[in-house]
């Protein structure tokens, strides 16, 4: 802002002051716009930041997650293959004890024993009889 000018010892007349005060209004309105603008400005780019931070901290997230998918996805494909070789060992097993089978013949052949088997518990009881 300009200092009132005084001409030869008068007072600064009224339409000088008018004058300043309307050039003083136009520089604090560009001032003020100036300065919103460099406040939007520094807020896209703080915003902009931490989204960047953000994304880095997800994209890590997401890598974790997928080797953690990839990891149970692994673990989940052998105990069904687990799973399967269980289920073939039995059903060779339920399939042992079926009639016409070559193994069953021998299965009244391995449950005799020379020796009666103790009598009272109910369990032995119950293996005596599938036996």
């Amino acid at each position: 802002m300009h200092p009132p000018k005084a001409s030869t010892g008068a007072s600064v007349s009224s339409a000088g002051l008018k004058t300043d005060l309307a050039l003083a209004r136009q520089e604090i309105t560009a001032l003020r716009e100036e300065r919103d603008k460099l406040k939007d400005a520094v807020r896209r780019q703080l915003g902009q930041q931490l989204d960047q931070v953000g994304t880095g901290e997800l994209v890590a997230r997401i890598d974790e997650l997928s080797r953690q998918n990839a990891e149970l996805t692994a673990e989940r494909d052998e105990l069904t293959r687990g799973k399967a070789e269980w289920e073939e060992k039995l059903a060779d097993a339920q399939g042992e004890h079926q009639p016409g089978c070559p193994r069953s013949r021998m299965s009244p052949v391995i449950g005799r024993s020379r020796f009666p088997p103790p009598r009272g518990n109910a369990l032995t009881e119950h293996l005596v009889t599938i036996l």
